[in-house]
């Protein structure tokens, strides 16, 4: 029998490539490959398409079958669940005034810290104006004090998802800036002491 001619440009590497005129053995089909193994080769169907990635992963939401939150998360560090709250500032500026308000969502840990600073501002500067002492100061603390029960039925948020939480702070009556407004009153009792002496 005549010896088959050999290939005239052999791939080099190739251990498939013909040699000689012939391939070598190769796996049979159907069979698995030996560097990988078929998951489903028992008779245990594949998951639902869309269902790979995360069959066994865990439940980010806790509970296994938990939904998803449905509520906007916070507005400053992301965390969940937040509040639908609104936080008031006043300062009285002699013949002008000036109003400021932080609006939600808000989580429980953000919102006290913006609670307590926006409260001590009002405290220490809303005095200063004939309009903020007969009116808008009371209307700015009455206002805080409603969003301070709001903030205090929210539970403990979950990790902020960009890791950036305000700090609380100490509560207002720790701060000094909330006792400026003895000022005013101390002012009015020297001036009129001093009235009364000249």
């Amino acid at each position: 029998m005549a010896t088959p001619p050999q290939h005239p440009n052999p791939a080099q590497g190739n251990s498939y490539a013909p040699q000689g005129g012939y391939a070598p053995n190769q796996p049979a089909y159907g069979q698995n490959p030996p560097y990988g193994q078929n998951p489903y080769a028992q008779g245990q169907p594949p998951p639902a398409q869309g269902q790979q990635q995360y069959a066994q992963g865990p439940n980010p939401y806790g509970q296994p079958g938990a939904a998803a939150p449905t509520t906007p998360p916070c507005r400053i560090c992301g965390a969940q669940p937040a509040g639908d709250i609104t936080i008031r500032q006043h300062t009285g500026l002699l013949v002008a005034m000036r109003f400021s308000k932080m609006e939600g969502p808000l989580c429980r840990s953000c919102a006290t810290s913006i609670h307590r600073d926006m409260t001590t501002k009002t405290l220490a500067g809303g005095w200063w104006s004939v309009g903020s002492i007969i009116f808008y100061v009371w209307f700015t603390l009455l206002a805080n004090l409603y969003a301070h029960t709001k903030i205090k039925k929210l539970p403990q948020p979950s990790p902020s998802p960009a890791g950036v939480v305000l700090p609380p702070g100490k509560p207002v009556w720790q701060r000094p800036l909330a006792y400026v407004w003895l000022l005013l009153p101390l002012g009015w009792i020297a001036a009129f002491i001093a009235n009364q002496a000249g």
